[in-house]
């Protein structure tokens, strides 16, 4: 008996569908004038159990002036990987000679590690 009533419950609802949330997209803007925005990742490749970083340099015009791509050792942690990746990035930037630069990633924790100055960074090597 309950059951039916539950059933003439739900019938009588005027649910509508959930819609999906909307995706935010972030769009990559560029960096003041006369700055340089160093973007950088980290990926993993199944096979053959590697892992890649990649660096891309924009002037404030939003022109590509230097990338870099290169494997690294394959980590069991996103964030070494990450970490890793924003080294190179910096050590990147420093190599051609750019001053002033904004350093761009997704991993809020490997950007706040750089931006306190911690030593974060410190066991992390690559070859």
């Amino acid at each position: 008996m309950s059951g039916n009533h539950l059933h003439e419950f739900l019938a009588a609802q005027d649910l509508e569908p959930a819609l999906p949330l909307p995706q935010v997209l972030r769009q990559w803007c560029p960096p003041k004038a006369n700055q340089y925005k160093v973007n950088f990742d980290a990926s993993v490749f199944k096979e053959p159990n590697l892992a890649g970083i990649g660096v891309i340099i924009h002037d404030w015009r939003g022109e590509v002036i230097a990338a870099l791509s290169m494997p690294i050792p394959l980590s069991h942690n996103v964030n070494e990987l990450k970490a890793l990746a924003c080294r190179r990035a910096v050590q990147f930037a420093g190599e051609i000679g750019l001053r002033k630069v904004i350093f761009e990633g997704d991993s809020s924790v490997v950007i706040n590690a750089q931006s306190q100055g911690s030593g974060y960074f410190a066991s992390w090597e690559y070859h």
